[in-house]
């Protein structure tokens, strides 16, 4: 048997690297058990209080998304004027420059429009997920603009890194059919049987927006969805578990709410009055140990100085 010779060892090894079967597996535990987001998560559900307990949405159980309306059409282009009328557009995470938006006015404009975008069906869908009730781990409120393609990695398929219990939630203030961006999703079974040959949670690089090529790695044909969305429609979707990607706006710019959630043991705008709520631009994206998290919180809540 022939040596291979040292370029391509170092070509094989890296690629091998990048399409690890148990990467995925490596990453939902680095969360789950090494930071204790799976004990958190038991925590408050434990602690859940409400009576009767929400449903299950169909959707989400089933597909790992699922679409909502968070904020009437109404309300929803007047948010979309206010912001694009009265504040300057500034990076929101830091070490990044795709993520462009608006900086919330303060604290209680923010809890104002959680207000009444938290309600009614999206409340129950996010709580009867949990099984416990849940707090607004971050909040940004983004534009893209228009082009052809954009240079952030988030436009081709992924899934993001975190604990195996949280979700997002993207409220598009402005509808897709007049500015043609949107989010396509895979269903969460197709998106497992990607997983199975090491995609997920790869070099950003290698990242695709080919769904034929990722049909080509599982071995069968996978299917997608994208759904046009009015203005104060919303999805609610499994970001570690779904495959998704960004649509680029081509005719003007897109505007959505996205929050990123976590299960609690208070209802949301409780955590939110405590001071919990993450900022992209100074803070880190996760926590390094949930149950510190969860120890700062109830110390907030006791009127205790937060854990550190």
């Amino acid at each position: 048997m022939s040596l291979q010779s040292p370029l391509l060892q170092l070509v094989t090894r890296f690629y091998k690297r990048e399409r690890d079967p148990d990467r995925a597996a490596q990453v939902w535990n680095e969360f789950d058990q090494n930071r204790h987001y799976a004990e958190y998560a038991a925590r408050c559900r434990a602690a859940f209080q409400r009576s009767p307990a929400p449903a299950a949405d169909a959707g989400l159980a089933q597909h790992g998304f699922t679409y909502l309306r968070a904020l009437d059409h109404a309300a929803s282009m007047d948010l979309t004027a206010e912001l694009m009328a009265r504040h300057q557009p500034q990076l929101l995470k830091k070490d990044s420059r795709h993520l462009e938006g608006f900086r919330p006015p303060g604290q209680q404009w923010m809890l104002a429009l959680l207000d009444r975008m938290l309600t009614g069906q999206v409340d129950a869908a996010i709580a009867a997920h949990f099984g416990s009730e849940y707090l607004v781990h971050w909040a940004a409120l983004s534009l893209t603009r228009a082009a052809k393609q954009q240079e952030s990695v988030s436009f081709r398929w992924h899934c993001d890194k975190g604990p195996s219990t949280h979700l997002k939630l993207i409220v598009y203030l402005n509808p897709t059919t007049t500015h043609g961006g949107n989010t396509e999703f895979m269903p969460r079974d197709d998106t497992m049987a990607v997983a199975r040959h090491g995609y997920l949670f790869g070099w950003s690089k290698t990242r695709t927006g080919d769904v034929r090529h990722l049909s080509r790695l599982a071995g069968r044909p996978l299917s997608t969805q994208l759904v046009e969305r009015d203005a104060g429609e919303a999805v609610l979707f499994e970001p570690g578990r779904v495959l998704h990607r960004g649509i680029t706006p081509t005719r003007g710019p897109r505007l959505t709410a996205t929050l990123c959630l976590l299960p609690s043991p208070v209802p949301w705008r409780r955590a939110c009055e405590a001071g919990v709520m993450s900022d992209l631009a100074v803070d880190e994206k996760w926590h390094d140990d949930a149950l510190d998290f969860l120890a700062g919180l109830q110390g907030r809540l006791a009127g205790a100085p937060a854990a550190s």
